[in-house]
């Protein structure tokens, strides 16, 4: 199971069908912090299968949009 798990429960869990999440929030749902990678490169979020991190969201039914690096917020869209 990937350490990205709980990001993955934290998505199915929800109603919403856009959720917009601050790192800072993913990073309480994780329970570590985000690789300096997340912060700094926006292909970390891409909706790219081959990373394991984006399996979290691609398998809960999310795509990664709106991707704010500046303010440190991604947004979760329901596919």
């Amino acid at each position: 199971m990937s350490i990205y798990y709980p990001l993955y429960n934290w998505l199915c869990a929800q109603a919403a069908n856009n959720i917009s999440a601050p790192f800072k929030q993913i990073e309480a749902i994780l329970g570590f912090s985000l690789p300096p990678s997340a912060r700094t490169s926006p292909q970390w979020w891409e909706n790219d299968r081959k990373h394991v991190q984006c399996m979290a969201w691609i398998e809960a039914g999310f795509e990664i949009r709106n991707l704010n690096l500046g303010k440190e917020s991604v947004e979760f869209v329901k596919v």
